[in-house]
């Protein structure tokens, strides 16, 4: 479509050309002629023609040809401006491809940090009518469900009104008079035993336990008497994470620079917006990608994450702003106060959660 000063230049043209004509036109009906010998009065005459053409015409002209190329310089402009543009979107389209090849990698080996991730964890196993020092390594998954049971068992050992020592002289001893009385005594059908022996090796882990973690009984007395449980969990973890740092260390730093990364990258991205149709397309990306984050992450890891998020407050700024524990119920943590640990980050319950099914169904 043609500007208004293009139509204008053409205008010009047209009007020099409709002079030229009338002119030419009554040029013509008059006696002067180029064919024959030229006298002075001709050459006088030819002078004034080409006055009129260079004075009048040539003006009009000359003006069509600066509005012409007024014009040609405001499309090239436009056009620059276009290609700038253009670079700008390319540009920023392979910073966004880039960004996201960074990120899926990053993911990548967030998952094989998790495959590779090994720990072994010790306990005390029944033999005959002694005990054993028993190990078993787990890795992957089950190293995650086996850090929450052992931070069970030492929330247990903390809440304990009794602190007991691990002795193995003593140990060995008791149960050396306890299966004594069982082999002389009369046995009761009806009792069960097995739940018996089962319960007495559940406490000499937690005893066991004690000593292998290093656990004082100032530091349970400390936290026993705090209004409420969070420097309890916070020592709990500790134990867990100064034992098994070579293995949580990695796998949790790793975890926190790939929410970091997202986070940098929105916040630049939010920056060099210029208007809210941008917002939304930026917010609805990252959602996106930190719904990548939230799909890899087992209950079990997500149990551990928030309680390491106690003893790192930058982790815990960035999770709770991102809802990485949304996916994460009361019920899954040690116990379910424990939720209010963490301002900001919204746990359910199971009860919530059924609730919104019913809801859905009616």
């Amino acid at each position: 479509m043609k500007t208004l000063i293009e139509k204008l230049a053409w205008i010009c043209i047209g009007i020099g050309c409709v002079v030229f004509l009338i002119y030419i036109i009554k040029l013509g009906k008059s006696d002067y002629t180029l064919i024959r010998q030229i006298g002075d009065s001709d050459i006088e005459r030819t002078g004034q023609i080409g006055d009129f053409f260079g004075g009048i015409v040539g003006s009009i002209w000359a003006l069509a040809g600066v509005l012409l190329y007024f014009s040609a310089l405001k499309l090239q402009s436009k056009e620059i401006a276009n290609q700038i543009n253009e670079m700008n979107e390319n540009k920023k389209l392979m910073s966004q491809q880039q960004f996201e090849t960074t990120f899926f990698n990053l993911l990548k080996t967030q998952q094989e940090l998790k495959n590779d991730i090994k720990g072994t964890f010790n306990y005390i196993g029944r033999h005959n009518t002694r005990f054993n020092y028993l190990s078993k390594e787990y890795s992957a998954g089950d190293f995650f469900i086996c850090i929450v049971n052992e931070m069970r068992k030492l929330y247990a050992i903390y809440k304990k009104e009794k602190f007991e020592r691990w002795d193995e002289s003593y140990v060995k001893d008791y149960l050396y008079q306890y299966y004594e009385e069982r082999e002389n005594g009369d046995d009761d059908p009806s009792y069960d035993y097995q739940t018996e022996i089962n319960q007495i090796f559940y406490f000499l882990n937690l005893s066991y336990l004690t000593s292998l973690y290093s656990i004082k009984k100032e530091t349970i007395e400390k936290a026993q008497n705090k209004e409420t449980e969070e420097l309890m969990c916070k020592c709990i973890y500790g134990h867990i994470f100064l034992r098994y740092q070579n293995e949580l260390g990695h796998y949790c730093r790793h975890l926190y620079n790939i929410v970091k990364f997202l986070d940098k990258e929105k916040t630049k991205c939010i920056a060099d917006i210029k208007n809210n149709t941008e917002l939304d397309s930026i917010e609805k990306r990252f959602s996106g990608y930190f719904s990548f984050v939230h799909s890899m992450l087992s209950t079990s890891e997500l149990c551990v994450l928030f309680y390491n998020s106690l003893i790192f407050p930058n982790a815990k700024e960035l999770y709770v702003k991102y809802h990485l524990f949304d996916n994460l119920l009361q019920e899954n943590l040690l116990k379910k106060r424990h939720a209010q640990f963490i301002t900001g980050a919204t746990l359910k319950t199971g009860k919530d959660i059924f609730q919104e099914i019913v809801k859905d169904m009616v």
